[in-house]
């Protein structure tokens, strides 16, 4: 609560500091400058045709990914749906979706503007994805008798639920929801630290019944046939940390590097997580060191013969996985390991560094045995010798197909729990 109050006490001084805020911020400028537009605009077409309104709030790309199939469920015939964020990112897109009525940005989080905002529409649900929590919109929201609900709440550092000002500060802002819906019972009982039980439900998480769309509608073409022909090794989203015990396992593995992956079927993708030509510069000159001679996606050369590849360009990592039969996912060594889901439903073999609480679905594959968690090159290695066993293979491919089709329908799980459906 101690918290709260200083936010409101501070909530002024943000307001004065907007414009300052903006001249040195380009996405706070083009928040402040468009956010009145894109309300009026709402508003308008509110107007035409009134009904009972669901507000949806995405806050980036990936939390508005996440909720697709759950705005897709939303009865729009019986209500208005209405989506927020607040990325500048989303902004086009947004305003010129098919999945919702009406888009707008959400208002910045003072108390003025979140009892302005709530007054010109007839809402009766207020609708967050993950945890991008605006205090004074959700305080307002529950005095005002809209429906609150959190879904696919992440809760997953001891930081979030301990005694501490942090946990405090949740457990504060948690009472002032009606429904919470998070994707595990490990997450459902971190919340039951700072609130009530009650009000929490399991569903899954909805960003894998999206996840499971694009696969859907991947009609594939990204790479040549030969990475389906060969199996496959993906390293997707890494960084400079897990450098080293890749490229350990990497050369005890195949000591001369594309000669010997060539001699034994095998082709390996690398995708950095950041592609600038600084850091790709950088991971090839580690490669060709090690005998590894990469072609680079953006120039053309996906060849037949091509053994190994560098993509150097953003946006078809999940596709990519289609191609591929092991996959490391990277950041394991660094702040906490990037997305799961999209090599899972593809059914390939994964594995990751150490850190993976922050991403639930890690958690689950490794309390279900169905991936690998790697702490240095000679188990990066041991891992890549799965290619070796062709009866291994295809029992963890099948294994881990039919733990995924268990996980499908959180966003009909999710309407359930909010709508009574």
């Amino acid at each position: 609560m101690l918290l709260y109050f200083l936010y409101v006490l501070l909530s002024p001084v943000l307001w004065g500091l907007l414009p300052l805020i903006a001249l040195f911020h380009p996405k706070a400028r083009h928040h402040l400058l468009n956010q009145k537009k894109s309300i009026k605009n709402a508003l308008s077409i509110y107007n035409e045709n009134r009904k009972k309104v669901v507000l949806v709030h995405a806050a980036s790309k990936g939390e508005y990914e996440q909720i697709i199939p759950l705005l897709r469920l939303i009865d729009r015939d019986k209500y208005f749906l209405l989506l927020t964020f607040s990325s500048p990112t989303l902004y086009e897109e947004a305003l010129k979706n098919e999945l919702t009525d009406a888009a707008c940005y959400h208002p910045l989080d003072f108390p003025w503007a979140a009892r302005s905002f709530f007054v010109k529409m007839d809402f009766e649900y207020y609708i967050i994805t993950r945890n991008d929590l605006w205090p004074h919109h959700i305080i307002s929201a529950k005095k005002m008798n809209i429906l609150t609900v959190l879904v696919n709440a992440n809760f997953y550092r001891e930081g979030h639920y301990s005694p501490g000002l942090a946990g405090y500060f949740f457990s504060y802002l948690l009472k002032y929801f009606d429904q919470i819906t998070t994707s595990s019972n490990r997450l459902k009982d971190n919340l039951s630290n700072i609130t009530t039980p009650e009000k929490i439900s399991v569903t899954g998480d909805s960003r894998l019944d999206r996840v499971l769309e694009r696969k859907k509608d991947n009609s594939g073409g990204q790479l040549s046939e030969s990475f389906k022909e060969s199996h496959t090794i993906i390293l997707g989203s890494v960084i400079p940390s897990d450098y080293p015990i890749l490229l350990k396992g990497l050369k005890k593995a195949f000591p001369e590097g594309d000669r010997t992956m060539r001699e034994k079927n095998i082709k390996l993708i690398v995708v950095p997580h950041e592609t600038d030509h600084s850091t790709v510069s950088q991971l090839n000159s580690i490669l060709k060191k090690n005998n590894f001679f990469p072609d680079f996606y953006s120039e053309g050369m996906n060849r037949p013969e091509c053994i190994s590849l560098i993509i150097d360009t953003v946006g078809i990592l999940p596709e990519l996985y289609a191609y591929s039969d092991l996959a490391y996912i990277g950041a394991g060594f660094g702040a906490g390991v990037h997305s799961v889901i999209e090599p899972a439903v593809y059914y390939n073999i994964i594995s990751h560094g150490p850190n993976y609480q922050i991403v639930d679905f890690a958690v689950e594959l490794q309390h279900a045995n169905l991936s690998y968690h790697i702490e240095s090159g000679d188990e990066f290695f041991r891992f890549l010798t799965l290619l070796d066993n062709k009866d291994e293979l295809r029992s963890r491919k099948n294994e881990m197909a039919s733990f995924v089709n268990t996980q499908e329908g959180a966003a009909e799980n999710i309407c359930k729990v909010l709508f009574n459906d």
